[in-house]
């Protein structure tokens, strides 16, 4: 997807559907600046890596690899991005451990070990991080992994597994949280209503259309209110 000037989302943004479990990856561009981030290099984006290989030919920077959360599907590329583009790699301290041990779920799923890093630097609740003159907030967002972030724009948020149109994320594997799930959700759904959500799998929404239509959220919160 391409922005537009007339687009809320003030940033280029491009997302790809990878890989088997259709993961969106993202790339944004601060044109003036000349500088990118990648978000959540998944299994499978190969069309996004290229992208980025051409932007640097046209002296465009890559100047972070960003991790929502550590599940395979969303790291799984990590190293090669890193190696590539010799940029750090950021992602939450409590997920260090799926970082740690890439190979075995990425086995467990079937699909070829990949080369497995470490996090360079971390990311905490109410950081500021930025792409070229385009600054966010960290918000800490666990529940379907322990150190689940997004990345919020204002406009937008890049939320990773949290919250999707009409869903929200699993609580069914390792170290997931459904209370935690329901706080980070209940969090999301105090940002303003046309806030743009960019999820990790599946087509972008809004907050005000989860709070009105999405009956999964609307459950869960009431579960744990």
């Amino acid at each position: 997807m391409k922005t537009s000037s007339a687009d809320p989302i003030p940033l280029h943004l491009e997302t790809f559907r990878c890989g088997p479990l259709d993961n969106n990856l993202y790339l944004l561009l601060d044109r003036e600046a000349r500088q990118a981030v990648v978000i959540d290099p998944s299994i499978g984006g190969e069309t996004a890596f290229q992208t980025a290989q051409r932007w640097r030919e046209q002296g465009i920077q890559l100047s972070a690899i960003w991790n929502t959360h550590g599940h395979f599907d969303h790291v799984y590329d990590n190293a090669k991005w890193k190696t590539e583009f010799d940029v750090p790699l950021v992602a939450h301290p409590a997920d260090a451990s799926f970082l740690e041990h890439l190979r075995e779920q990425s086995l467990w799923f079937g699909l070829p070990a990949p080369e497995v890093v470490a996090a360079d630097q971390t990311f905490h609740d109410g950081q500021v991080v930025s792409v070229g003159t385009h600054s966010a907030s960290v918000l800490d967002l666990p529940g379907h992994s322990p150190g689940s972030v997004g990345f919020d724009f204002g406009a937008f948020i890049v939320s990773g597994d949290v919250l999707f149109k009409d869903s929200v994320g699993r609580t069914d594997l390792p170290l997931c949280s459904e209370a935690d799930l329901a706080a980070s959700v209940r969090k999301m759904f105090q940002l303003a209503p046309q806030t743009r959500v960019l999820p990790g799998h599946g087509p972008l929404t809004t907050i005000e259309a989860e709070k009105h239509d999405n009956l999964v959220a609307r459950d869960l919160l009431r579960r744990f209110s």
